[in-house]
């Protein structure tokens, strides 16, 4: 499958730094034209950039990464994080759930709680619910395509109608000092809304995040209530 195969070239090239067209069909047993598309994907979301005869890694933090990819990423941290974070749910809970790839794994665990309301800005989220069965609102709004993510304004005043007993959200990264920050300013400002309106915020932090810092601001540490990792986080936030 290409998304697989683009993943295996994000690997070599982060192992390497850079490498051939050649290398990269000999080493994926493919075509040389199939990772010149490859490529080209890649390159328009910014995950490479093109070189001469092959590509490098792009190193700008800042990227998006495409929800398929992350998805794929971190699969049994994602899944450790996501158990725990269902444990902070209770029966007739109203909850916002993010568009986030690690929040989503928290969705087979709802099924035992009676009466739950979700509200989530991510489409495919609310097709998961539908399909367990669970009650839910879509944001609707302008769709982010590599996030799979409703945001904007229409986003940001259908959340301003309700309130929630919890927020369950993640982010791309966590500061040494604890800030938590995001590539995405338009996904970072959906996710303020949701802690304004929420009784309870719950960070679910998988470990690769720890120590990452991107453009975007969301809140300090001390703005949240707990925070889910599948280490233990060695710096301000897990202090008293």
């Amino acid at each position: 499958m290409y998304i697989e195969r683009h993943e295996q070239i994000i690997d070599i090239l982060k192992q390497r730094t850079s490498a051939s067209v050649h290398f990269l069909a000999k080493q994926l047993h493919t075509s040389e034209p199939t990772i010149r598309r490859d490529l080209r994907t890649l390159a328009l979301e910014n995950k490479i950039k093109r070189t001469f005869g092959g590509a490098v890694i792009n190193n700008d933090v800042n990227a998006e990464v495409p929800l398929v990819l992350r998805e794929m990423e971190n699969k049994q941290s994602k899944e450790t994080v996501a158990f725990k974070a269902s444990e902070f749910i209770k029966d007739d809970y109203v909850i916002f759930l993010d568009a986030s790839s690690t929040v989503s794994c928290v969705i087979k665990y709802l099924p035992k709680y009676k009466n739950l309301t979700i509200i989530t800005n991510s489409p495919k989220n609310s097709l998961k619910l539908a399909e367990l069965k669970i009650n839910s609102f879509s944001t609707g709004g302008a769709l982010l395509e590599n996030s799979v993510a409703y945001v904007g304004t229409l986003a940001q005043d259908f959340i301003k109608n309700f309130n929630a007993d919890l927020f369950l959200f993640s982010c791309r990264g966590i500061s040494n000092n604890g800030i938590l920050s995001d590539s995405s300013i338009e996904e970072t400002d959906m996710r303020k809304i949701m802690m304004e309106n929420s009784k309870k915020n719950v960070f679910l932090c998988t470990s690769e995040k720890i120590g990452k810092e991107y453009m975007y601001n969301l809140c300090s540490y001390k703005d949240v209530d707990d925070i889910i990792c599948d280490e233990n986080i060695p710096f301000p936030i897990s202090a008293p």
